[in-house]
């Protein structure tokens, strides 16, 4: 008989140190609620699970530019609404100014009204913009089919996905309503409503723009809930299942504590046996 080792103790140190490791890893899995901490706790799907998380990442980053672009736009259509109710305006005041019973000081009066809504038309375009982004650049015409100004947006996550957001010369003089004439007033009306249709054409650029950002947005908010489901079922913990498995680990590691606690007895039960013998 062989008493300089408990063979029996070592094996159930042995399970012991098991079950240890695995009450750590289930204890780990509940603090973080991730069930992929390390490659080492599913080496075939880590890489899996990072590639969903970077796309995750990536449609979020594009659904940003989409709503920083929806609220610059929406802001530019906001001035621009404005500006649509100024030329409202100034072509009402022209056509007043039509009557034959105005006097000249009452003409005059129309005039500095006209030139008041023509300054209120000049700082909307000069001073509209988002975050630093101007409604008016300098040097671009207002029905140009190919404006010198235009902004690439990424609105999704692969290459070429890029939305060309276009940008105008918003002034009373590519308007042509820098010169109004209340004394020619068929010529001005004609050039008001010249203006009206310029702004109506680029509200209508931005309105397509709005559009389609939206529908964009839509297909990428479906698609960030079904790539992050996908991601959770890979990496992320079931609680419930990983505290099952860390009460029957912590059960386990008792039971062996106590097992072992008594195979260590048994040499020195061995030995009492032994000096019995006579």
């Amino acid at each position: 008989m062989r008493l300089n080792h408990n063979m029996y103790s070592l094996g159930i140190y042995k399970t012991y140190k098991g079950r240890i490791s695995d009450e750590s890893k289930a204890l780990n899995n509940i603090t973080t609620g991730k069930r992929l901490n390390s490659a080492k706790d599913n080496p075939g799907r880590i890489g899996k699970n990072e590639t969903l998380k970077i796309q995750v990442l990536t449609n979020d980053a594009a659904s940003k530019n989409i709503q920083d672009a929806n609220s610059m736009l929406q802001t530019f259509d906001g001035s621009l609404q404005e500006i649509n109710n100024s030329l409202a305006r100034l072509k009402e005041l022209t056509i007043s100014s039509g009557s034959g019973s105005l006097s000249d000081e009452d003409k005059k009066i129309i005039q500095n009204e006209i030139d008041s809504v023509k300054k209120d038309i000049r700082d909307l375009g000069n001073n509209t913009e988002f975050n630093g982004v101007k409604l008016s650049v300098s040097g671009t015409t207002i029905l140009n089919e190919n404006p010198t100004k235009i902004i690439n947006a990424s609105i999704g996550t692969t290459d070429g996905e890029n939305m060309n957001i276009p940008f105008f010369d918003i002034n009373i003089k590519n308007l042509g309503i820098d010169d109004l004439d209340i004394n020619n007033v068929d010529a001005s009306i004609g050039a008001i409503d010249t203006a009206t249709k310029m702004v109506s054409k680029i509200r209508s650029t931005y309105g397509s723009i709005l559009n389609r950002l939206e529908g964009t947005g839509d297909y990428l908010s479906s698609k960030d809930i079904n790539i992050q489901t996908a991601q959770s079922r890979i990496g992320d913990a079931d609680i419930a299942e990983e505290m099952m498995n860390y009460s029957k680990n912590q059960l386990l590691v008792n039971s062996s504590l106590g097992l072992m606690a008594q195979s260590n007895n048994f040499p020195k039960d061995c030995l009492n046996i032994l000096a019995n013998v006579k």
